[in-house]
């Protein structure tokens, strides 16, 4: 049973005894014929008759919420109240055939709103030959990131998607700023692939262009001796350490192999590196990049017809082969496999992507650094196995499929199972940027014009975290940080605390108060845009009212009266039940002393005070 189920008093009458049938099982079997019951606190969360009618008192809405705060990007009520009645499992098998929809296309469709607006308000050569010309940098990208993820119903395919954008790591923060629609493409790659196949995915990251300027294996020379040039071996070297096998041989629960004196053993060294550095020669771009091709920030093909649409004349189809830059001859891989010389260039990369896919340090590398992403910071060992397991071999024999991975992480007992949540080693700090994207989700963030269009940059400038933005290919935090104090003496870690700092940690809870008090007028696509682009006659007040951003707080409002209705309505959406008692009666005792004619304030300052406690920021 839930720890936080109901601990009031409860008073139960029998009524018109003579009438009602008689039951000789137990209380709660679902009987209550001629039964009232009434208790100290009775609302839609606990109402006392679900003591004995047989429904409970709401053991599978706390479930249920707490599953989706590990499986979503944020839930509103009534999508906790649909996996409550349907099963997890369902869920998942509903989520699993939602449709896709495409970020490139609606980053496209961004730019194109925004571009014959600035012709048309400041003419072509103005546009043209600003300081920043209007070209779509990662901006566009961004808001179209944030109009899918807040519109779109695949919930669990958007959460996996954010979790392995921060494995195979590209980031704005490079010179692949300016191109918003190449990042959006990468995006859709990962997207893709998100419930497929483990290799199919990590041949696709390899030869996608983004990563290959990102990590600098685009264009990359094979050896030339006189002239002292060799391949490029940063991706070799990111795509072992980062995306399949990590740095030490693992067991299958996570746990570093040692070997006869005790020591870890490394899973590859320079000279393996220098080996796959090989493989990787020979790619370069399959089409038109632009704005790296030579045509001054401006594609000339367009000419002064700005209605042509882009994709005409961009693609971000994947690298493509060139055998004469390949590098020839044999190449030696891991666990002593060799690659025969003379193979093409595509022929190489296949027999390394299967050489890693096929390692066995794949399974428990990925599966630990997904639970860190989805679940918890410190995972059992045995949970490491488990889902090490089924990546290894799913129920079709399947090695590497991410449907069965991505169920197995967020089904298994040490994520789902209530008695994980009082050890106090379980759960992870929440994300910054899941706070935000839980606010908006929960409460359904809305507008008049329909444009969803956040770039988000005030947030990311402000916690240290936003989508494709982390400072390096390290990703924001690394699995293994380890903050000084009480988490590092027990010998844990605690990825998130790396950017949870002194200024993000107060930062934070300005925004928070922003967000609720003032609602989300801030970060909205036109301001965003304009200012951005210091594009002239730019007017810091020409914000458009009907992109004002909104959440939709009917619901809580009407709980307004009753606070503690209220917290406990909040205590289910935000955190799956798991505000202590302490912190509920202390955001109940602050909100009722606003005076019950000011609703609103009530509830702002009630999810106020919700999202800057501990018990929310702590996920477990």
């Amino acid at each position: 049973m839930h720890m936080k189920l109901l601990k009031t008093l409860l008073f139960i009458s029998l009524v018109n005894l003579s009438s009602a049938q008689v039951h000789t099982d137990y209380v709660g079997a679902g009987h209550n014929q001629g039964v009232t019951v009434s208790s100290s606190s009775d609302h839609d969360m606990s109402t006392a008759i679900h003591t004995i009618d047989g429904s409970g008192l709401g053991i599978d809405e706390f479930m249920a919420a707490r599953f989706l705060g590990n499986a979503t990007l944020g839930a509103d009520y009534e999508t906790i109240l649909h996996v409550a009645d349907h099963g997890i499992s369902n869920w998942i098998d509903e989520q699993l055939e939602k449709p896709m929809v495409s970020f490139e296309d609606t980053t496209w469709m961004i730019w194109e709103h925004f571009y014959p607006q600035y012709i048309e308000k400041w003419g072509y050569d103005a546009v043209v030959n600003a300081t920043d010309a209007v070209i779509p940098y990662w901006f566009y990208w961004k808001m179209a990131w944030w109009n899918n993820t807040l519109k779109s119903d695949d919930l669990l395919r958007q959460r996996a998607t954010q979790a392995l954008s921060q494995i195979f790591v590209i980031s704005e923060k490079s010179n692949l700023e300016l191109s918003g629609p190449g990042m959006a493409n990468y995006y859709d790659m990962l997207y893709k692939h998100a419930f497929g196949n483990f290799r199919d995915m990590l041949y696709e990251v390899s030869l996608h262009p983004m990563m290959g300027f990102y990590l600098s294996h685009i264009n990359n020379p094979k050896s030339d001796p006189d002239n002292n040039i060799h391949p490029d071996e940063n991706y070799a070297r990111e795509i072992m350490q980062l995306f399949s096998i990590g740095l030490f041989e693992l067991n299958l629960d996570g746990t570093k192999k040692l070997d006869g004196d005790g020591n870890e053993i490394p899973t590859y060294d320079n000279d393996d590196i220098k080996e796959f550095a090989k493989i990787f020669t020979g790619l370069a771009p399959s089409g038109y990049y632009w704005p790296w091709d030579d045509y001054s920030g401006y594609p000339v093909e367009w000419g002064n017809d700005y209605n042509q649409s882009p994709a005409t004349v961009v693609t971000w189809e994947l690298m493509q082969p060139f055998d004469s830059w390949h590098e020839s001859g044999p190449k030696y891989l891991l666990n002593g496999q060799v690659v025969a010389g003379g193979q093409t260039t595509l022929q190489d990369i296949n027999s390394a992507i299967d050489n890693l896919f096929n390692h066995p340090n794949v399974g428990p590398f990925i599966g630990r650094l997904l639970i860190q992403r989805l679940v918890k910071s410190n995972p059992s060992p045995a949970y490491v196995a488990r889902v090490s397991a089924v990546f290894n071999s799913n129920e079709n024999g399947e090695r590497g499929d991410m449907k069965s991975v991505f169920r197995a992480i967020l089904t298994d007992a040490e994520a789902m199972d209530c008695s994980w949540v009082e050890d106090e080693h379980h759960g992870k700090l929440r994300e910054p940027l899941l706070r935000y994207t839980q606010a908006l989700r929960a409460f359904n963030a809305y507008n008049e014009s329909g444009r969803l269009w956040n770039w988000g940059y005030l947030f990311d400038e402000a916690v240290s975290q936003g989508i494709l933005a982390s400072p390096s290919v390290f990703n924001f935090y690394l699995p293994d940080f380890q903050p000084n104090g009480p988490i590092a003496d027990a010998n844990l870690v605690a990825p998130e605390f790396q950017i949870h700092t002194s200024a993000t940690s107060i930062n934070y809870m300005n925004l928070v108060y922003q967000w609720f008090m003032y609602d989300f007028y801030g970060e909205v696509a036109t301001w965003a845009s304009n200012e951005y682009m210091n594009l002239p006659g730019y007017e810091e007040d020409e914000l458009d009212p009907i992109d004002y951003i909104y959440l939709d707080l009917y619901n809580e409002l009407a709980l307004s009266d009753d606070v503690e209705a209220l917290v406990d309505r909040l205590d289910l959406i935000l955190t799956g039940g798991l505000l202590s008692e302490e912190t509920k009666s202390s955001i109940v005792n602050t909100v009722i002393q606003i005076p019950e004619n000011e609703p609103e304030y009530r509830v702002r300052s009630a999810l106020y005070l919700t999202f800057i406690a501990p018990d929310y920021n702590i996920q477990k």
